[in-house]
């Protein structure tokens, strides 16, 4: 959902900035030309205006000199220049210059130079300044350069300086405010998504009753039209999940009276015939057991799926529990040249409902010792784990026997699944153990997985948290 987030703001800015570029860009290509087109015009008007101060300059300047001094000159070329950046010089016929008010461009004293040269007027631009030049005559007869010097016009970097400034700050301004509403958008685009995500994942963690409802979007939302359509088939899961187990729990319930007079007849069948027919008997009342049997585990998980169970929590010792199991399993074992053996155990205390854990436990364990290898021990190990900061229980139980697929391990905990049917049959086991064990390891909000050891045979592992909130 970050993901879907970020592209979507990442995408929005994206667009605002090319946006801003590109009408930028169409800005001032218009401006860089009306900006030429303006200081060509104000080139031409710069020059016109030099030309007439020369010349008017070129007139006054060697007069006063001649006549009344240096101190006039240079009055009269301040009063000359005005408020502008224009400069006035007067340099005699070598190149020296009569004013010393100030240092002087060095465009200026080119220009001066090579129109002494030359004796004809120069036009010289360099550092930022245009100069003109010409050779004029005082009263006196003696030759003169009379110079002024306009600063240029901004080219290159100095031209593009304001233009790069204005580009900067409207690309800023358009991030700020396109990121503000972008963020928004994107928010409000993807919460209709994380709705639909959080239910899923409810759905997925066995919760089905969560519903998107009407805050999934508007009717003719395509967000809005999908978080209906998962509203409707959570809810067909749901009707189809709990016919299921209605049907399961009624015929179970059915299945029970028949079966008692069942038992019954075949009682008063054993007293009425020969002993020759006592074999068919046994194997009549084995099969009825086995249906029996079968019927109690069937009520059992239902009540376990359909949370009719009260899961009633008080403070349990764990190590105890599973040394009565063991010591259960051991002695049935001990008939088919089988052990079941306590290679660890630690002393563990937890909040969890004894009559759960007990027949978790023993499915496992009595499934381990079905298929373990005669003359092989089943091994149950009980320790304490610590992850990120919460304690668990943790009990393995391994088995020397032949293992299950690879393929079969994910599916040990579905009921009535079989990762081999004739030897599931064979043993005698019905296929409901291992869900009873998954459905009880839940409500204490554990888990309980399967794999194969390293060197044969399967291993199972059931993990509690020792600290469980008693309101689950």
């Amino acid at each position: 959902m970050r993901t879907l987030f970020i592209k979507i703001f990442l995408s929005f800015l994206l667009a605002m900035a090319l946006t801003t570029i590109a009408y930028t860009i169409l800005v001032l290509s218009t401006q860089i030309g009306q900006g030429s087109k303006l200081r060509q015009s104000v080139q031409a008007e710069r020059s016109q205006m030099a030309g007439d101060m020369l010349a008017m300059f070129g007139q006054v300047a060697p007069v006063l000199y001649e006549r009344q001094g240096n101190a006039p000159l240079e009055r009269y070329a301040r009063k000359t220049a005005g408020p502008s950046k224009t400069l006035a010089f007067l340099f005699d016929a070598s190149g020296r210059a009569l004013d010393s008010r100030m240092e002087i461009p060095p465009a200026v004293r080119a220009a001066a130079a090579e129109a002494a040269r030359n004796n004809a007027p120069r036009n010289v631009s360099s550092d930022g300044y245009s100069a003109l030049a010409q050779a004029v005559a005082g009263p006196s007869g003696h030759g003169y350069i009379a110079t002024v010097g306009t600063p240029s016009p901004p080219r290159g970097a100095q031209l593009w300086q304001p233009i790069v400034r204005s580009f900067g700050i409207r690309m800023a301004v358009a991030l700020l405010f396109g990121g503000i509403i972008g963020y928004l958008l994107a928010w409000r685009l993807t919460a209709p998504i994380r709705r639909l995500r959080t239910a899923a994942q409810r759905l997925a963690n066995g919760d089905l009753s969560a519903r998107v409802g009407e805050s999934g979007g508007k009717i003719g939302d395509e967000v809005a039209d999908l978080g209906r359509d998962l509203d409707r088939m959570a809810e067909r899961i749901e009707e189809l999940l709990e016919s299921q187990k209605r049907l399961v729990r009624d015929v179970s319930h059915e299945l029970r009276s028949p079966l008692a007079r069942f038992n019954v007849a075949l009682g008063l069948a054993r007293q009425h015939c020969t002993s020759a027919a006592d074999r068919y008997f046994d194997r009549i009342e084995c099969d009825a057991g086995r249906l029996n049997e079968l019927i109690g585990e069937l009520l059992t998980l239902s009540l376990l799926e359909s949370g009719a169970e009260q899961l009633v929590r008080e403070p349990l010792a764990l190590d105890t529990l599973v040394a009565h199991v063991a010591h259960d399993a051991d002695f049935e074992a001990q008939s088919r040249h089988k052990s079941v053996s306590v290679i660890a155990d630690a002393p563990l205390i937890l909040h969890g409902n004894g009559e759960l854990l007990r027949r978790a436990l023993e499915n496992v364990v009595r499934n381990a010792v079905r298929y373990t290898q005669e003359g092989t021990a089943v091994e149950i190990a009980l320790q304490k784990v610590q992850d990120e900061g919460a304690e668990f229980a943790v009990i393995t139980v391994r088995d020397y026997g032949p293992g299950v697929p690879e393929t079969a391990l994910t599916k040990l905990f579905h009921p009535f699944y079989r990762a081999d049917d004739a030897r599931d049959r064979q043993s005698g086991g019905t296929g409901i153990g291992l869900a009873i064990t998954e459905r009880s390891v839940r409500l204490h909000s554990g888990t309980v997985s399967a794999r194969n050891a390293a060197n044969g045979g399967l291993l199972i592992t059931i993990r509690l948290p020792i600290t469980a909130d008693v309101s689950k």
